[in-house]
């Protein structure tokens, strides 16, 4: 996985972004809010205080609807709205990006003591003049556990295209270029209208280092930006080159807000992140949903290597060989792995083993790896 430093195009600076907010506080900030919409309650002034003066609200049908018109007339709020007698609320999902924390969670209304409704919701929660609201905020008609386990999925009804589409994502979590790039091009042709078919070619240029293709590219994709979904979008514009880090981080924080759980945005977030523990601790978050996620065990095992854990290092590649073992990078990812233990010809072993299953992938040899054959012959 050490070859994702190949990623790194341009010059960054390096910055984390810090944030004042707390899981524990925005969950018992949500909890409180709905828990207070009833007619037990203060449920108006609660309404009106928990809402941010530039709240903007969604639904399916209609999309983000903008500002409702009682956010700054408490007199349009009515009392007939708040009719049920206690109110329940699971969440399901904190993520804290900056100073924006996404929040998934279910609801349940109680009406007699019988559960009359349910809805999910997805918000976002920030600071405003001293204390938490909401800022964006949509229900959904369906149960939000399912929702915060998602990721990015293409915006296409034609027939094989998700197949294409996993595919291609599979084959850039693995390292696996060529083939990314030929399941892109099958992908396009299968579907010329999805922006998220040319991922796949989007990733190949980027690694390879082709900055004038890839915005030329990027400017192809753009019509066809306008009938993705908004995590799509978001996703594309993670392949943007940026100047600093914190551009960098800053995109795929508002690409994690609507696809939190996607490993491949989970997995490069992690990487532009600066601080060890915190790297450790966002990958630990993608493998609670994946826990056999190729990409996520392989940066585990280097983030425990460099915490200087080599065991827990091991038993993260030992998942990702168990589970992927026709992937190259696999056994490159071991190789380092045990080259710094000092086991040298067991490391040698694993190289010439990913230097052998790279010479036959779909697409013919993957030079990607010839690295590994190199970091074999180094060896005495």
């Amino acid at each position: 996985m050490k070859k994702i430093i190949y990623l790194i195009l341009l010059s960054v600076f390096i910055a984390s972004c810090n944030s004042n907010l707390d899981n524990n506080k925005v969950e018992n900030f949500v909890v409180e809010h709905f828990k207070n919409q009833t007619i037990e309650s203060e449920a108006i002034s609660t309404l009106d205080v928990n809402i941010s003066d530039s709240v903007i609200l969604f639904n399916l049908s209609n999309g983000w609807v903008g500002r409702p018109n009682w956010v700054n007339d408490k007199s349009k709020i009515k009392t007939d709205w708040f009719y049920e007698d206690s109110v329940a609320t699971e969440v399901s999902d904190v993520e804290i990006f900056g100073e924006i924390a996404s929040v998934y969670g279910n609801v349940s209304f109680f009406t007699n003591g019988i559960n009359t409704s349910n809805a999910g919701f997805h918000s976002l929660v920030g600071n405003e003049k001293g204390k938490l609201v909401f800022k964006r905020h949509s229900w959904m008609n369906w149960n939000m556990n399912k929702a915060a386990n998602s990721f990015v999925w293409p915006s296409s009804d034609v027939e094989g295209s998700l197949s294409m589409y996993n595919k291609m994502r599979y084959a850039m979590a693995n390292l696996r270029n060529n083939d990314a790039l030929a399941y892109s091009d099958s992908l396009v042709k299968l579907d010329p209208n999805l922006a998220v078919a040319h991922m796949g070619k989007l990733h190949y240029l980027f690694i390879n280092g082709k900055a004038d293709e890839l915005i030329a590219l990027l400017d192809e994709i753009k019509p066809k930006l306008e009938d993705a979904s908004i995590a799509e979008r978001y996703y594309i514009e993670t392949m943007t080159p940026s100047s600093s880090r914190n551009e960098i981080l800053k995109k795929f924080e508002n690409a994690l807000i609507y696809a939190a759980n996607d490993p491949l945005l989970r997995g490069w977030y992690s990487y532009y992140l600066e601080d060890l523990d915190k790297r450790i601790e966002n990958i630990n978050i993608g493998l609670k949903r994946f826990p056999e996620s190729s990409l996520l065990n392989n940066m585990m095992g280097y983030l425990m290597k460099e915490k200087g854990d080599y065991k827990a290092a091991k038993q993260h590649l030992n998942v990702y060989i168990t589970v992927h073992p026709e992937e190259p990078n696999a056994y490159d990812s071991m190789g380092d792995i045990l080259l710094a233990t000092g086991d040298s010809i067991q490391a040698k072993e694993m190289f010439l083993k990913a230097y052998e299953l790279s010479r036959n992938l779909k697409t013919g040899p993957e030079d990607f790896f010839e690295t590994s054959k190199e970091k074999a012959e180094a060896i005495n």
